[in-house]
């Protein structure tokens, strides 16, 4: 990796980002006018106590997560199936459906929506019920045996290995137990495309149209706030408190109310998606990112 500068990045267009801690953070970005083109290419960048240095990948990664199984790492991924394990001293890129087991009854082609850590394990989550676990760095295990074909998964997470959640379109919301999938009835139709296992014991969804659930297992309700409409599209806990992010701002739960986030006198243009870590939290749009400390924002980029 090279070192790059701050007026450099601001440059670029960001995917996706995950926080490791207060003072070292991971980007997936890229080049706007490549990616108008169509051109397979991620900047990946590194920020640590305030500095940057930059990497690349010859495919497009939009999903990111920080994982320690079966090391500390990132692991980086396309939507049709292109992904690269990033370590100290060893790195390996690959395709999950070339490096996979066991085999699919049917060949399988994409589309990825997203990858998130559970246990400290990646899991990536995609449409026409797919689901895997990287085991190593150069090998997905596939657990999706059981999960309907017409699941289309939009974002997982789990309270551990044996406790997981995947969400999708038409309200769907799917629990793993470590053996077999239950599809559980859902109180929505609309696409779902966040979801988070709290360490309140709750399992929190969100997604368009401003839709917000709680439960566990088969149990799920409504959180009738009032606050947004727009489309959910992250969601973190952080200060023991409930973080969702629209493409238009930042709000926090608050006695079953979204209240938008104050930034302070530098709030972001864009946001998008959230990463929290222990004592941080980022803000992640495609402009701005900024980091939360549970007493002021400060920006990143």
């Amino acid at each position: 990796m090279s070192a790059v500068t701050r007026e450099s990045v601001k440059k670029l267009s960001i995917r996706t980002g995950a926080v490791r801690s207060p003072d070292k953070g991971y980007l997936l970005s890229c080049d706007p006018k490549k990616e108008e083109r169509d051109v397979a290419h991620t900047f990946f960048l590194k920020w640590e106590s305030g500095k940057f240095s930059q990497g690349t990948f010859n495919f497009s990664a939009d999903a990111l997560c920080d994982v320690t199984v079966p090391k500390q790492g990132l692991a980086a991924l396309g939507r049709e199936g292109e992904y690269g394990f990033i370590s100290k001293g060893a790195n390996h890129t690959g395709n999950v459906f070339k490096e996979s087991a066991p085999k699919p009854s049917r060949k399988r082609f994409g589309n990825f929506r997203s990858i998130a850590a559970i246990d400290g394990i990646a899991h990536a989550v995609g449409l026409r019920g797919m689901l895997y676990r990287l085991e190593r760095p150069d090998l997905w295990t596939r657990i999706d045996e059981g999960l309907p074909d017409s699941f289309n998964g939009q974002t997982v997470h789990g309270f551990s290995k044996s406790d997981i959640y995947a969400v999708g379109r038409e309200g769907a919301i799917a629990q793993f137990d470590g053996k077999r999938w239950v599809m559980h009835d859902s109180p929505t139709n609309v696409i779902l495309s966040a979801v988070t296992c709290a360490p309140d014991g709750v399992v929190y969804v969100g997604g368009h149209k401003g839709m917000l659930l709680r439960g566990r297992n088969e149990r799920w309700t409504l959180i009738r706030q009032s606050g947004t409409t727009d489309d959910i599209w992250d969601l973190e806990w952080f200060g023991s408190e409930l973080f969702v992010s629209t493409l238009s701002g930042v709000y926090r739960l608050v006695n079953g109310e979204l209240e938008p986030v104050d930034f302070g006198t530098d709030p972001p243009g864009t946001t998008h998606q959230l990463s929290a870590a222990a004592g941080v939290l980022w803000s992640v749009g495609s402009r701005d990112v900024l980091a939360f400390d549970t007493k002021k924002w400060t920006r990143i980029v």
